[in-house]
């Protein structure tokens, strides 16, 4: 890998993992809102609607700014936003999560268009791993300051590392016309990325059980995870990594919704996550372009919403139903459409 590569590599992990960061930490801090359950998971949720709204505005930003000041003043904004979040008052810190996921889906857009462009598939994976590098410091800030609003205020960290914007590849695209991403594209990225949104029920779960532990390691082993998709891919075959993936997704999911098992945590955070690297080039495959795959990916996260809220409701039930039908949704999409990612690598 170049040296070109590696510095792009860096910034759009970095981008993709801060944002990760200050968009998830209250997952791990749900229990001291003392709010009802469902609005407490809103507050952790309600970033992925706005990620859909920065995803949107992303096209117009980066053909105006450019990529290296859209970095610079993504990464600041989340510093400064997630400082205010911590004011624990439910009247101002939904608005300033609504804020975080917009910034989130900027910063992600921008990330994934990076990697896409750099041509190097371990990039891609990489950059979408950025989301377990981000589960993992939230867990780890978890453990370490246990309150929410040192939690919060640690997410200034994104500032210094704004400074890095000279190492963001330079692109700027005149955009005449708003390109939309296939209703399909969008519907890969959702099914992916299923894992990952039901995954912010988990430390509701486990929490009592001293279970956040097994949630790091899942983390920790799903980077990995991500990397060895392009590898097995060039071995098995798209659609045999897909299966493999899709499938122990879905079990280990549906085992952990219905017995809380921390073994099976780790199992379903692993393959749940890592699967997410076989999201770009399917979806791409689906007619997603490098320009639109952010707003795809971040327009999918909509289901950050709806997946833990409703969730919540029956956590043994629901939980464990949209996981099971999305791997297999997935898992179709993927077939399907295996020969085309195929010849398109």
């Amino acid at each position: 890998m170049s040296i070109n590569k590696q510095t792009f590599a860096i910034t759009s992990v970095l981008a993709y993992a801060l944002a990760t960061y200050v968009m998830v930490a209250p997952a791990f801090t749900v229990n001291q809102f003392n709010l009802p359950q469902w609005l407490a998971f809103l507050i952790v949720s309600i970033p992925f609607g706005g990620r859909v709204i920065g995803s949107f505005l992303y096209q117009r930003i980066v053909s105006v700014l450019g990529s290296r000041l859209t970095y610079l003043i993504s990464m600041v904004l989340l510093g400064v936003l997630s400082l205010g979040s911590s004011i624990n008052i439910l009247g101002l810190l939904i608005p300033l999560r609504l804020l975080v996921g917009i910034v989130f889906g900027i910063a992600t857009s921008l990330a994934v268009e990076q990697a896409v462009r750099s041509g190097n598939r371990i990039i891609t994976a990489l950059t979408m791993s950025g989301w377990a590098f981000g589960w993992i410091g939230g867990a780890l800030s978890y453990l370490s300051l246990q309150d929410w609003g040192l939690i919060a205020i640690s997410g200034i960290l994104t500032i210094p590392f704004s400074l890095l914007y000279k190492d963001v590849k330079v692109f700027s695209v005149e955009v005449t016309k708003f390109s939309i991403p296939s209703v399909s594209s969008i519907l890969v990225f959702f099914f992916s990325f299923e894992p990952a949104f039901a995954l912010q029920l988990a430390p509701a779960i486990v929490e009592a059980e001293g279970g956040i532990t097994w949630l790091i390691i899942g983390y920790i082993i799903s980077i990995g995870m991500y990397i060895l998709v392009p590898v097995i891919s060039n071995t098995l075959g798209e659609s045999k990594t897909a299966i493999m993936y899709t499938v122990i997704s879905a079990v280990s999911g549906v085992l952990f919704f219905t017995t809380a098992s921390p073994y099976m945590l780790v199992v379903f955070t692993a393959f749940g996550l890592g699967i997410n690297s076989i999201a770009p080039r399917l979806s791409a495959a689906y007619g997603a372009s490098a320009r639109t795959m952010g707003f795809a990916l971040n327009t999918a996260a909509l289901g950050g919403v709806v997946v833990p809220v409703v969730g919540s409701l029956n956590i043994k039930v629901i939980a464990s139903l949209f996981t099971a039908i999305s791997m297999i949704i997935l898992l179709v999409m993927s077939v399907k459409k295996g020969n085309a990612v195929t010849v398109a690598s």
